[in-house]
């Protein structure tokens, strides 16, 4: 069969070479010069590394494997990392369990809530019944108000921003199942991984197995219109058309509706509706600076301070090391919003000056701009389908089976999961698995 795959990020990429290995013939199509969607390259003038942040976890096994076929897995390094929260003009170690025992503001009843909340959420817990709940009430019924307000609160309006008192709780019990796995050893420290080259170095790799089995990775090809074609579909770009027996459409499905004839438009109308995450969606801006010391010894410091706008704060090279990144501290100061949020369109420089005078400055009172060696802005409007609460999927539903000639194949179908490139790749490599049968019988 001949696949058309809309979206060359991981879960494009990742779909295209299990549809390459099944022997069958694939193009993709992506609208962005470069590949790799939220996972592609930037430059940053002295070395390229991630656009946006990523790590990779020890029980990623999904990803590892992918490694593994692309001949990467001997390129993975392992380090360990730790986590701080600043609050009340202080930053205080969370890294291990007896650094959240002596996280101040909470009473030792409160703190008795928190550990036993974390492990009842990670060993307990029906995740199911927590999209019906949002993460405020969940939290709360757990923790008590005070651990809530003190500890929950302001990483959720860190995380979510307008939706923080409405995300379901099922959100939160996902992000604590994948931290758990990341920690581990006697002191029950993180340890998280990256590639060397960084994701840029994963997508290239699978861009070139693509390209081994004869697939074509078409780069600034956005598709403009989708339609009914016989047996398959006809898919349009601005180089001109071509017939496809099936068409995998891994964006959001606002993106769908734009390029779809109307005889498609039901096709995502009900996928909407099977899948109620994929109506509302987390966008982001984040300021990226290359500077010439390290401002903590963390990889990721939470901010519960309203006076400091910043949301938190990653220290890439507290992670990888800085021979990746030309010996200079690589920082990134992300801020969540929704996907309508007018700040999406704001002009860099006032993103910069706005992340360091209102919040670098403030968090680090000492803070000389002028160690700055390169800053820049990323944009992603459309980051993450978010359930809130009462966007129940149906349980255990099944993936769906490819079919008619034309299909929505986004992260909208993940359920109980938070959005990783190892739930991405994992989700891709489910789809190809509950399509077998049709893929093995079409292609003998």
């Amino acid at each position: 069969m001949r696949f058309a795959v809309v979206g060359a990020g991981v879960l494009g990429l990742t779909l295209a070479w299990r549809l390459a290995r099944e022997g069958h013939e694939v193009e993709v199509f992506e609208a962005a010069p470069v590949a790799g969607g939220l996972a592609c390259a930037q430059d940053f003038g002295e070395f390229v590394w991630d656009r946006f942040y990523h790590c990779i976890l020890p029980h990623d096994r999904h990803t590892i494997a992918l490694l593994g076929e692309l001949g990467l897995a001997g390129e993975l390094r392992w380090t360990r990392t730790g986590t701080g929260y600043h609050v009340d003009g202080r930053t205080h170690d969370m890294s291990t369990t007896l650094d959240q025992a002596r996280f101040p503001g909470l009473s030792l009843a409160d703190k008795a809530r928190l550990g036993a909340a974390v492990a009842y959420a990670t060993r307990v817990a029906d995740p199911w019944s927590l999209y019906d709940v949002t993460a405020e009430q969940w939290l709360t019924r757990l923790c008590g108000r005070n651990g809530y307000e003190r500890f929950w609160r302001p990483l959720l309006r860190a995380k979510f921003g307008v939706y923080h008192d409405r995300v379901a709780a099922v959100f939160i019990w996902a992000t604590l199942t994948r931290l758990a796995g990341a920690r581990g050893g006697g002191e029950n420290r993180e340890s998280l991984g990256y590639v060397r080259g960084g994701y840029a170095r994963i997508i290239r790799a699978l861009v070139d197995a693509l390209a081994a089995r004869g697939a074509l990775v078409h780069l600034a090809a956005p598709v403009t219109a989708i339609r009914p074609d016989g047996d398959g579909c006809l898919v349009a770009t601005p180089a001109g058309q071509a017939h496809f027996d099936k068409v995998l459409f891994t964006g959001p499905t606002r993106a769908a509706r734009a390029v779809v004839s109307p005889e498609l438009a039901p096709v995502v109308a009900a996928f909407e509706a099977r899948n109620p995450t994929a109506a509302s969606y987390l966008g982001v801006v984040c300021v990226t600076l290359v500077l010439e010391r390290p401002l903590t010894p963390y990889y990721v410091l939470n901010i519960a301070d309203p006076s400091i706008e910043l949301t938190g704060l990653i220290e890439m090279t507290s992670l990888v090391s800085r021979e990746e990144t030309a010996g200079r501290t690589l920082v990134y100061l992300p801020q969540y919003m929704g996907s309508d949020d007018p700040r999406l369109d704001a002009p860099d420089e006032e993103a910069v000056a706005a992340t360091v005078d209102r919040g670098l400055a403030r968090l680090f009172p000492g803070f000389d701009a002028r160690q700055i060696v390169k800053a820049g802005v990323s944009r992603a409007r459309y980051v993450q389908p978010l359930p809130l609460a009462g966007m129940r999927p149906e349980r255990d539903r099944a993936l769906p089976v490819w079919e008619g000639p034309f299909h929505i194949a986004n992260t909208a179908l993940l359920q109980c999961a938070t959005l990783n490139n190892n739930e991405v790749v994992a989700l891709a490599d489910a789809l190809v698995v509950t399509n077998l049968p049709l893929l093995r019988r079409r292609s003998a």
